[in-house]
């Protein structure tokens, strides 16, 4: 519904690879969570309709040492994502995909973006007004309460630990609610806060006089990721007529095993897990969500300001990667809309924009 140009329905061909698979993401203690929430997880790789396009020449490009078994991104590039972009294997890999039937997709999850949305929907279902104001209004309050928590990180995961979050006790709402609505306080009257934390705030007195916050309440203290099963299984059902070839991931596959998908009463078996070693086409996925996990922590770990000063400090062949990279999301969400799908921030996504914006500008 909320992309009605993305085609679910052709037989396409995906293989995937992830980065970032941290298992389950909790309140650790009252100062930390236990995995760095800067890097997003990200499930994706290489697609394409028909038949598959013989990629040996660009593998034999890489030229790979003979003891290397397989093609993995660490072979391509290394350290953070500017680094990355210094590869000439690297520019071999993105040039190929620009120029060929292949297409990138991707599912990518900010896992603090993800701990904290619940807050926001459960004040919304508390409020008869704000539930009328349709999801763009709820995305801006939760883009928002993310900003805040960005600069608030230590206060919210002591917040999250006192009342072990997300499974606030209905005796402790109001309170909660209180210590949490303190920390907007020497934000809220900024111009840049004011509007996102000053609804949120009314709508959160609401939630008081009802006493509930119906989606963190009932679930298991400081839990605030329990698995990624979900995120496998979403692109199973949605495309439902392709073909889904995943990486060897033996907790996955395992957990996938509890579910049956069914259509109409027919059951949906088209997804495989394969060894990378054999399937070359999951190997060169590997490359492509090996880079998208070093983008979003680049992205999550910079302001504009200094993403644009970075940017024009960039060598030509940082340059060239940078455009060729952009160039093959752009291409692949031109082909198709439903290959690319963000849980994020609009805040983090805008700075993806923005690099777009200066690029193209030949900054």
């Amino acid at each position: 519904m909320l992309a009605p140009t993305a085609d679910f329905d052709s037989i396409f061909t995906f293989y995937y690879d992830e980065t970032n698979n941290i298992k389950k993401f909790y309140v650790r203690d009252e100062e930390n969570f236990n995995y760095s929430f800067t890097a997003n997880f990200v499930l994706g790789g290489l697609v394409h309709l028909g038949n598959a396009p013989d990629v040996q020449t660009l593998i034999d490009g890489f030229k790979l040492q003979k003891t290397a078994k397989e093609v993995k991104f660490k072979h391509i590039a290394s350290g953070e994502f500017l680094d990355c972009l210094k590869s000439q294997k690297l520019k071999l890999f993105l040039e190929f995909i620009k120029d060929s039937n292949l297409y990138v997709h991707y599912s990518s999850l900010n896992i603090l973006y993800w701990a904290l949305v619940d807050i926001v929907d459960s004040a919304i279902a508390s409020s008869d007004t704000a539930s009328q104001l349709g999801l763009q209004f709820a995305n801006h309050l939760k883009n928002d309460l993310y900003k805040l928590s960005r600069l608030e990180i230590e206060s919210v995961i002591e917040l999250f630990y006192n009342y072990g979050y997300p499974n606030i006790k209905s005796e402790s709402i109001n309170q909660f609610i209180e210590d949490l609505t303190s920390l907007f306080d020497d934000y809220i009257d900024t111009e840049e806060h004011h509007f996102g934390l000053e609804s949120l705030r009314q709508i959160l007195k609401e939630a008081k006089k009802k006493n509930s916050l119906p989606f963190i309440m009932d679930e298991d203290d400081y839990i605030l990721l329990k698995d990624l099963t979900q995120f496998y299984l979403r692109p199973i059902y949605t495309f439902k007529n392709s073909t889904h070839i995943f990486d060897n991931e033996y907790s996955i596959s395992e957990t996938l095993k509890d579910y049956k998908i069914l259509d109409n009463g027919a059951e949906i078996k088209n997804y495989s897990f394969v060894d990378s070693q054999t399937n070359q086409l999951t190997q060169l996925s590997d490359v492509f969500v090996g880079l998208m996990g070093k983008l979003t922590n680049y992205l999550n770990t910079n302001s504009r300001e200094e993403i644009k000063t970075d940017l024009g400090l960039l060598t030509d062949i940082q340059k060239e990667n940078l455009d060729l990279l952009i160039n093959v999301i752009d291409k692949s969400h031109d082909k198709n809309i439903g290959f690319i799908h963000n849980t994020d921030s609009y805040e983090e996504m805008s700075k993806m924009d923005e690099i777009r914006k200066i690029r193209k500008n030949g900054c």
